[in-house]
């Protein structure tokens, strides 16, 4: 009877010991993944804050023709909320580039107000004599100071993977790097953002207008039905999402000593890797 007690009691203290154990282990287990959670957590909002201050920052500089508009604090107020609010970040993985205020078939401007036409292009904000950066190989046809959108360098890129023209054109620039019928190599500095925004069509925001099209508007075509401006199909344009050397929609930096795909295009400014 003792021995069966005994036993007993040992398998109690067993029990009792194994549950506690259980228990413990339980407990441990949650405080370890709450650690993991929260500091995952931490990690992803510390991420979120880096972002949006760079987003906020490229609006800033965008914007700064206010600068010296101390009458006009109302309107950049309202500007800056816009941009901050719908610039989007294309920034492949490892990289930061600068964000896209109006993108490919936008119904609305970098200036937030809707558009006559439905956009043709992709505009991409910057900052004060920023280089901009050709998109592919190239020969450049024309630099040109157009009415209302200012500066502009068109460049004839070939024919793109699907056999379409890629005559682009580089709207709303600064200083020529280039001069007409010179060559050009991908991710060569062809001009840069302009450091004041004088011409309207720039709406007060200071950023790279980039537009893709199949049919150049000869100079001897200019200022005749349908040759306003650079190209045939202003209104029709291709989008440039479709032509990135990493596949539709995937925005590639250019990086130095790699080699990309002929007929496809590269990010029109530096891209920043990202510190880990």
């Amino acid at each position: 009877m003792n021995i069966l007690n005994n036993t007993l009691f040992n398998y109690k203290c067993y029990y009792i010991n194994c549950m506690g154990l259980i228990i413990k282990t339980k407990f441990l287990l949650i405080l370890l993944i709450s650690y993991l959670y929260s500091t995952i957590s931490i990690k992803l909002n510390s991420s979120e804050i880096i972002n949006e201050k760079f987003l906020s920052e490229q609006c800033k500089v965008a914007l700064d023709f206010y600068i010296d508009r101390p009458d006009l604090e109302t309107e950049f107020l309202r500007r800056f909320e816009y941009c901050k609010d719908t610039v989007k970040d294309v920034s492949p993985k490892g990289f930061q580039v600068n964000p896209i205020l109006s993108d490919f078939k936008s119904m609305f401007g970098v200036n937030g107000r809707t558009r006559m036409q439905i956009h043709q292009g992709i505009d991409i904000v910057g900052s004060a004599n920023e280089p901009i950066l050709a998109i592919a190989d190239g020969i450049v046809l024309e630099t040109a100071i157009a009415n209302c959108v200012g500066p502009s360098v068109v460049i004839d890129h070939g024919s793109s993977i699907d056999n379409k023209k890629l005559i682009t054109i580089y709207s709303h620039t600064g200083e020529f790097l280039v001069k007409e019928g010179e060559k050009v190599a991908r991710g060569s500095e062809i001009a840069k953002l302009p450091k004041k925004i004088e011409y309207p069509c720039m709406a007060r925001v200071r950023h790279l207008h980039l537009q893709i099209g199949q049919q150049y508007c000869e100079k001897e075509e200019k200022n005749t039905w349908g040759c306003q401006f650079f190209i045939k199909d202003l209104y029709n344009s291709l989008n440039p999402h479709l032509f990135w050397a990493n596949g539709p929609n995937n925005v590639t930096c250019f990086e130095k000593n790699k080699s990309y795909p002929k007929g496809t295009i590269t990010y029109p400014f530096k891209c920043n890797k990202k510190i880990k």
